[in-house]
């Protein structure tokens, strides 16, 4: 019974970080999504790619050498002064070197592809490593304590700030440049708030080193393999296909995403802080991390599906024509990115567990079997080619996911599928009404394209939360994330009353 109030008392701190992770992300991402059609109506496929090169570039770098600064923060609950300055010490020279190897780089760039506008936007994009290499790591001390309200506020205004600057570029002088000042001006608020909201003077010392490698080194590999597997694609699509191309990827791809990163990532970054906290008790983590894989699936998954189906129309009434080939991307990502939205989180329950080990390996082993994949699609059949390829290899991650799974716990690897199944089951019907019903709606394509996408987010809603409700009362009613969503509710509209 303690226990069961104990793992309950954290799932509702897990909930209320979760709630306001997600709540600064939409604030962010409505921000951000504003932005976008804002600037893609303003700017061309072209910019965008220019943009997409040199700040992939950046992440390459950045990913090579993460120490996993937040990560490691959380991990250690008895961090130091001597910690925390190491890490700041360690964060500040990664920022440095990668300012610098970019600025190195810049003509280089120039000269590949044939552009000199390139070697500009790689020297401004070097400013934003070195900006971030600045950040205060009492900062992150926040998220340890399960207290996101902090990075809510930072996050919006962060994001408030550089929107500003992006739209205001954007309308003076319709360039990449608007999407480079957003950038910069984001990573300085970042910087500024870590110390205004959490005050800290850092030294500069090594006094910890061999304490932070010891848990970072395999997240600094982790995060290395991880940024080849996600950056390569860019550097390889522009050299083959060309920047305008590589800027309508770019852009799909981002939409493909939306579902995961504000609705996914948000949860799974509320559960890493409390794996951590039942390391120590294997049988309650593995519970709490069901619990996790099945929120995932109750709202993730089919936001990314329906996102899917809503494509065509969301592209051509917020970003316009030019960017139809868009909607390709999105139809082949977002699907196989829906489901592996249920091992997003798998990542963090082997790092609480102490096995990055066998994450790095994880990521190492899709490296091997993706590029050559993906180089060979994309050589073959061009922008075609190289979105079935990364669909068809995300499905590959996904079954990765589940062997890291089973390595970790020593359990089937499809129980985490089992624990989202009525989600599962009430998507494809969601996928069915889309495929089969609605197209024999008679007249329904002839209405404006504004508003089939707000009836077809509303019919999609309805038909996914009435087939999740039914298969829940089949099944006996049993806990769950429905009768969270209940409990939730009740207590809404017990306050709306009571106002």
């Amino acid at each position: 019974m303690r226990q069961e109030k104990e793992l309950n008392s954290l799932t509702g701190r897990v909930a209320r970080g979760t709630a306001w992770i997600v709540s600064g992300r939409l604030a962010m991402r409505v921000m951000g999504l504003v932005n976008t059609i804002i600037v893609a109506r303003l700017l061309a496929p072209e910019d965008f790619g220019l943009v997409a090169v040199a700040l992939t570039a950046m992440q390459l770098l950045q990913g090579f050498s993460d120490i996993g600064v937040a990560q490691t923060v959380v991990r250690f609950d008895d961090a130091g002064q001597d910690d925390l300055d190491t890490l700041f010490t360690l964060s500040l020279i990664r920022g440095l070197l990668i300012g610098a190897l970019l600025a190195g780089a810049a003509p280089l760039a120039g000269s590949f592809y044939g552009d000199g506008r390139l070697t500009l936007v790689f020297l401004a994009i070097a400013a934003h490593p070195v900006i971030l290499g600045f950040v205060n790591p009492r900062f992150f001390e926040f998220e340890r304590k399960l207290d996101f309200s902090k990075e809510f506020v930072s996050s919006v205004v962060n994001k408030l700030l550089g929107v500003a600057a992006s739209i205001t570029i954007a309308v003076i002088f319709r360039s990449y440049w608007a999407i480079v000042a957003g950038i910069l001006v984001g990573g300085f608020v970042q910087m500024a708030l870590s110390y205004l909201m959490r005050p800290h003077l850092p030294r500069f010392t090594f006094a910890s080193v061999r304490k932070v490698f010891g848990f970072s080194g395999w997240l600094t590999g982790i995060s290395f393999i991880a940024a080849l597997n996600n950056k390569l694609d860019t550097f390889i699509l522009a050299r083959v296909i060309g920047v305008s191309a590589t800027g309508t990827f770019y852009l799909g791809s981002q939409l493909s995403e939306l579902p995961t990163s504000e609705l996914a990532s948000p949860i799974a970054r509320a559960i890493y802080p409390g794996l951590s906290e039942l390391k120590h008790t294997p049988d309650r983590m593995r519970l709490a991390y069901l619990r996790g894989v099945e929120a995932l699936g109750a709202l993730a998954m089919p936001a990314s599906l329906g996102f899917a189906f809503i494509a065509h129309d969301f592209v051509e009434v917020f970003l316009g024509e030019k960017w139809h080939d868009a909607v390709l991307v999105v139809q082949i990502l977002t699907p196989v990115l829906g489901l592996h939205t249920l091992f997003i989180a798998t990542q963090f329950y082997a790092m609480a567990l102490g096995m990055a080990r066998l994450v790095f390996f994880r990521e190492l082993i899709y490296f091997i079997i993706k590029m050559p994949v993906f180089i060979w699609a994309t050589v073959t059949y061009g922008f075609l080619g190289a979105v079935w390829a990364v669909s068809g290899l995300g499905i590959l991650h996904i079954a990765l996911n589940t062997g890291l799974y089973a390595r970790a716990t020593g359990r089937n690897p499809l129980e985490p599928f089992w624990s989202a199944h009525r989600s599962l089951f009430a998507a494809a019907v969601m996928a069915a009404y889309f495929l089969f019903m609605r197209p024999s709606i008679g007249g329904f394509d002839s209405i404006m394209a504004l508003l089939r996408l707000a009836i077809d987010i509303g019919a999609g809603a309805l038909v996914y939360g009435l087939a999740h409700l039914v298969i829940w009362r089949i099944e006996g009613m049993p806990d769950g994330v429905e009768r969270v969503a209940f409990s939730f509710l009740k207590k809404m509209c017990s306050k709306l009353n009571k106002a």
